[in-house]
């Protein structure tokens, strides 16, 4: 583990199961996005708890295996829905859902450790905005409930 070593160090200490993703759902994951290269953060959080944890951490947002695909077309949706003047791309892939009103992406080619983009469509956006200079941050930010976790970074 190269970029989550020390976040997993705190889960376990912390007394968090993690259930992993199994070698077939990385290879079915690997096939939705048509050739293109998971970033090595990514990869370490699926390989770790990509199915889930048995605690509070993540519980109730839409980001492990069983909801990825649904997740993915659903940021789509919700921004036609909302008839916003960005559209996500094929280098975006959205990881991270909550209750259908917002989102989470980041850019397959940004990096091992990409930052990580936002969508709500109860703000007052006019394009995407950067929340979290990496995957990292971005989950750190959620285990400690970081109240500006939302919050556009420079």
């Amino acid at each position: 583990m190269k970029y989550l070593s020390n976040f997993i160090c705190l889960l376990n200490n912390d007394g968090i199961p993690m259930i992993p993703c199994t070698d077939e759902d990385l290879t079915y994951l690997q096939k939705m996005i048509d050739g293109k290269k998971f970033p090595e953060a990514y990869l370490e959080f699926l390989k770790t708890m990509g199915r889930g944890t048995e605690h509070t951490f993540l519980r109730g947002h839409s980001c492990f295996m069983d909801e990825l695909f649904i997740i993915n077309e659903g940021g789509r949706e919700l921004l036609e829905e909302n008839d916003f003047s960005k559209n996500l791309t094929e280098n975006d892939f959205v990881f991270w859902m909550s209750q259908g009103c917002m989102f989470c992406f980041f850019k397959f080619n940004e990096g091992d450790n990409p930052p990580v983009y936002f969508y709500s469509e109860s703000s007052d956006q006019d394009d995407f905005y950067k929340i979290a200079d990496s995957f990292t941050d971005f989950l750190v930010g959620m285990y400690t409930k970081d109240k500006n976790i939302f919050k556009k970074k420079d």
